[in-house]
């Protein structure tokens, strides 16, 4: 089925089980019934945006979640019972809403410990702009350690760009990742650094979310990181259409193939984005039928 195949593919959810699980003794409520139901809910959240024909830009914000029981807990939403998923309306404080604040994606761009701000940002460009970026050079590092120092991974971060070789890609990747610290390595909300010993207390870093998108476009928070990427809609739907031509022809795509994805988008536009038009545009299209 399509909302298992291609969205399982696009947003990695058959590779979370190859991530790293989150530590124990850290976090002593990670359980069966998270992983599970956070491995579950980017795939219910497709098949809603599927079968409702929904427009695209929902995968960046949406006024409803796909959640049963265990994930509304985790997400500190009162009033769902059971294991069965439903639709819910989001939070006032839009804390989620859309993929960036799913507990299954976030668990997995981390290390069971910490946050990877560096990993969740390639992700991000990756599957949301398929602006994949290179990997670091083998010689690039990890965060330094700073020894009686309870320090942030944007500190940490702000170290290691101190060196001009690593700030050259880290200043055209790192507020794509950082903007989601709020969710720590569970995807669970956090105002203060925790992981790593740290137990977000009053006494731990406090986070700081802000930074800019390569047009200089700035925010301060997750919800504004969120409206900075819808104000850029023609990006992720040109994305989201290449990743959505690549799986259905089975291939990369070619330099020849922005010819059909300049079809795809702009039939998409005239029918607010939504998720059937594209899909049908895709099967359409020339290369499709000809393949």
């Amino acid at each position: 089925m399509l909302f298992r195949s291609f969205a399982g593919q696009w947003l990695g959810v058959r590779n979370f089980d190859n991530g790293t699980p989150p530590d124990p003794k850290t976090y002593n409520f990670y359980d069966a019934a998270l992983r599970d139901s956070s491995k579950r809910e980017p795939l219910e959240f497709f098949n809603e945006v599927l079968v409702k024909d929904l427009p695209v830009l929902n995968f960046i914000e949406s006024d409803f979640l796909m959640v049963n029981e265990r994930l509304a807990t985790h997400y500190d939403i009162k009033g769902v019972e059971g294991e069965a998923f439903r639709r819910v309306p989001t939070p006032g404080d839009k804390r989620r809403g859309g993929v960036l604040g799913m507990s299954g994606i976030l668990t997995y761009l981390a290390d069971g410990t910490r946050t990877l701000p560096v990993r969740r940002a390639m992700w991000v460009l990756d599957a949301l702009w398929n602006k994949p970026t290179p990997p670091p050079p083998p010689n690039a590092g990890d965060l330094p350690v700073i020894k009686d120092k309870n320090l942030s991974v944007r500190a940490r971060l702000d170290q290691h760009r101190m060196s001009e070789n690593c700030a050259s890609c880290h200043s055209r990747v790192d507020s794509f990742g950082l903007a989601l610290e709020n969710y720590d390595a569970t995807g669970m909300w956090r105002d203060r650094q925790n992981g790593e010993g740290m137990r977000g207390g009053k006494n731990d870093p406090a986070l700081d979310v802000s930074g800019k998108l390569p047009d200089g476009t700035s925010f301060a928070s997750v919800q504004e990181f969120k409206a900075a990427l819808l104000a850029k809609k023609e990006v992720f739907v040109r994305g989201f259409t290449e990743k959505l031509l690549c799986y259905a022809l089975g291939r990369p795509l070619g330099y020849g193939d922005h010819i059909a994805v300049d079809k795809i988008t702009a039939h998409a536009a005239k029918n607010e984005y939504r998720l059937q038009e594209l899909i049908q545009a895709t099967v359409a299209s020339e290369f499709f039928q000809t393949q």
